[in-house]
């Protein structure tokens, strides 16, 4: 399928995926940062104080209303302080796991409702944007269509790409979930054909499947934005449809086999060619100068949070990664900085 909108351009791709994807856990983060306040506007209530000791999974921090997200813990030790915006927690690299109190759920079981608060429990946002999911299924009229856009055309990112390329299978299953909260008949799943692997996968798990549609897409950037990836499916610039994210879909479907609330992020890091691009299991909170360090980043010119065409320039590396956080990308020399990028700066 040929890309439909105007303007489209065409990077060197730098962020690849191998013939064997492996993400990578991080160098641990001595201090994690949680933000009370969310990219919606809600601001939770904390339910810790300073002393108090937590562990992973447990929820630090909530709001009794519909549009809030639970907050919780990605790490075990010892709260050092709670402010009116943060949550700050010593990590003390023992990983403690709160005892899990949930269990397998089969979604033909359950009401729209008891599928809403499943995701609001397990903490699960759109992974772009950040907005919390059970508010995002329930925003407005229902739309023609849902897409899953298993992509980011920027060229060096590769954390969606990661996710549908290991979670094909649950990726569908999560997906039904949300077309029968959206009452929604009709689906698409979104690859680019710089992902063949992926293609083929879901292709032969729809093989019989004749409500959800494969499109495989020409790699160009900004096909990834909601808008841009409308129009290139559909030929309208107005089209009603909600663009999830495959990683979305991954932690929707954990969170009905019963895993633990979200409390990490699939961030893609990348740069410089003298580094390997990699996708590294990053727990929300840590800062990103640990990240960077995993990945061999010591002392980098430039850091970008999110891709390098869009991505916003880190002024305080000692900053958390937040859930809408798909990638860092870093530069040990600002020379390496592609020129498309630079007159961006």
């Amino acid at each position: 399928m040929a890309v439909s909108f105007h303007g489209a351009k065409k990077y060197k791709r730098r962020s690849k995926l191998g013939a064997n994807p492996i993400l990578k856990e991080c160098v641990a983060s001595p201090v994690h940062v949680f933000a009370l306040k969310q990219n919606n506007g809600v601001k939770l209530t904390p339910l810790v104080k300073a002393g108090d000791r937590v562990l992973c999974s447990q929820k630090i921090a909530d709001l009794d209303i519909f549009e809030a997200l639970p907050l919780y813990s990605s790490v075990s030790g010892n709260v050092i302080s709670v402010t009116d915006n943060f949550v700050t927690v010593e990590n003390d690299a023992l990983f403690e796991e709160k005892p899990s109190e949930s269990a397998p759920k089969n979604p033909d079981d359950l009401t729209m409702r008891e599928m809403l608060w499943i995701m609001r429990e397990n903490a699960i946002c759109e992974a772009r944007v950040s907005t919390p999911l059970h508010v995002l299924l329930t925003d407005g009229k229902t739309p023609e269509s849902l897409i899953v856009c298993c992509f980011d055309s920027d060229p060096y990112v590769s954390s969606p790409q990661f996710a549908a390329r290991v979670g094909a299978e649950d990726i569908l299953k999560a997906l039904y979930v949300s077309m029968r909260v959206l009452g929604v008949k009709k689906a698409v799943i979104a690859v680019e054909n710089d992902t063949m692997k992926t293609y083929r996968a879901f292709k032969y798990l729809l093989r019989y499947n004749t409500d959800i549609t494969l499109a495989c897409l020409k790699a160009r950037y900004p096909q990834s934005r909601s808008d841009k990836l409308a129009r290139a499916l559909t030929g309208r610039a107005d089209a009603n449809v909600l663009v999830l994210s495959s990683e979305t879909l991954l932690n929707t479907a954990a969170a009905f086999a019963g895993a633990p609330p979200v409390t990490r992020k699939i961030v893609t890091v990348s740069g410089d060619d003298i580094l390997p691009s990699e996708n590294f299991n990053v727990r929300i909170g840590a800062s990103i100068s640990s990240v960077l360090e995993s990945a061999g980043y010591t002392d980098p010119a430039a850091v970008f949070i999110g891709g390098v065409v869009e991505g916003e320039r880190a002024a305080d590396l000692s900053a958390p990664v937040t859930p809408s956080a798909s990638a860092i990308t870093a530069f040990n020399d600002i020379k390496n900085i592609p020129k498309y990028r630079k007159g961006l700066i």
